[in-house]
């Protein structure tokens, strides 16, 4: 049975997609098929340019450029290049000088859109040579934009790294994007909506198969869909469309969202129906899921204590006129106070399927044990977090890829 290497398409932003990426090239180094399941030249991953926190954010104030962090992890991840370089690029500077915090990687981009006269795709293109990357990295935009969250009590939050740290918790409604004003340099600053890039609306529409996610779900993933171009492309595409669901939920973001809560919120960005959606199976360390748990109460106990700081701010400078603001600080004392009896469940920061609660509106259902424990460094503490293992990750998604190939043909042929 013989077959052409799919055109990929995979949609997301940071450490969700770069994950992907890398177990897709590995898994393409390792495979011996003939012919690959995918074409690593025509592989395409649009990227989201909303990141405006950390080094990002420091260098789009100062240079008036695109966020290079997101290309950046991308352009490692699908590195052929000697490790020595690959390291190079993620390496961080520490210290509190004018350096401290930023990447080699995220301030050689910013040289090579300077070099290139402000030009983001050539500038990625440049590093890809540098980096001896196979497939494309295309940014969603060529235009600045900040990412803008509208919650169900129609409060706006603005910018991308303020929604996970909102003090107001209401669910999230819907992702839209607002031009960035002060992004001189960057492709249609003067509009007064957001565009995309119209070569990853190209890519999607010529994609055989479009993966979307994993990541952050508000932050990484719908920023990419919020634009009606890109949206409207993955939904008038017939290509094979596969969901990957993050494995842990996302304070300020998903609290608590059970599989069919990540689809619905995907159905309604892009209004397109998902064949596959791929969910971890089996629970993670018992140790790292209480690390999780302990954290999401460390931030509840924290904004507790700033609601109760604002309130007695009120009382003392006047009492009387602080009565209406007082009620909101009561609702959202309230509303915390439930949320930790929630995360009182260790079950409740890891995202598992329940089939007697999740519906997947048509798609089918491919759980596999995808995850593994890492380390990473936050604020300067050493974590161990759950992440997606890149190589069962990358083997369960062309398992899934080939298996519905198979079952094509079977149907064609009969």
């Amino acid at each position: 049975m013989t077959y052409k290497p799919l055109k990929l398409v995979c949609i997301g932003g940071g450490t969700g997609l770069s994950t992907l990426l890398s177990g897709i090239r590995q898994y393409s180094r390792a495979s011996q098929s003939e012919p690959p399941i995918v074409d690593m030249d025509q592989l395409a991953a649009v990227v989201s340019v909303s990141d405006d926190g950390g080094s990002t954010g420091r260098l789009i104030d100062e240079f008036d450029v695109l966020p290079p962090g997101d290309v950046r992890k991308l352009l490692v991840s699908l590195s052929e290049a000697d490790d020595l370089v690959a390291n190079l690029f993620e390496y961080r500077f520490s210290g509190n000088g004018d350096l401290g915090g930023h990447t080699v990687g995220n301030i050689l981009l910013t040289a090579l859109i300077d070099q290139n006269g402000g030009s983001f795709p050539k500038a990625i293109l440049a590093a890809s040579e540098l980096l001896a990357v196979r497939g494309r990295i295309i940014p969603a935009s060529l235009q600045g934009n900040i990412l803008c969250a509208e919650l169900a009590d129609g409060d706006i939050i603005r910018g991308q790294s303020s929604i996970p740290i909102r003090q107001n918790r209401e669910l999230v409604k819907r992702i839209f994007l607002e031009p960035r004003r002060n992004g001189g340099r960057t492709e249609s600053s003067t509009s007064s909506k957001c565009v995309a890039n119209p070569d990853a609306v190209e890519a999607i529409s010529d994609a055989d198969a479009i993966i979307i996610g994993p990541g952050s779900l508000y932050t990484s993933i719908m920023p990419n869909l919020a634009y009606e171009e890109i949206s409207e492309a993955v939904c008038r595409s017939n290509a094979i469309k596969v969901y990957v669901c993050n494995v842990m939920s996302q304070p300020g973001e998903t609290d608590g969202y059970s599989v069919s809560d990540h689809i619905r919120a995907i159905q309604n960005h892009a209004h397109a129906s998902l064949d596959y959606v791929i969910v971890n199976e089996g629970l993670a360390p018992k140790n790292v899921i209480q690390n999780y748990v302990q954290k999401q109460l460390l931030n509840q106990f924290s904004r507790i204590q700033v609601c109760v700081n604002e309130g007695a701010s009120m009382v003392e400078e006047r009492f009387g006129k602080a009565i209406g603001s007082m009620a909101d600080l009561t609702k959202n004392i309230s509303q915390i106070s439930e949320e930790i009896l929630q995360m009182a469940d260790p079950s409740r920061v890891q995202v598992l399927y329940d089939p007697e609660v999740d519906d997947l509106e048509g798609a089918k259902l491919v759980k596999a044990s995808i995850i593994c424990d890492t380390m990473v460094i936050e604020n300067g503490i050493e974590l161990n977090v759950i992440r997606h293992n890149p190589e069962k990750l990358a083997t369960t998604l062309f398992d899934t890829l080939l298996n519905d190939f198979q079952s094509k043909m079977k149907e064609h042929s009969s």
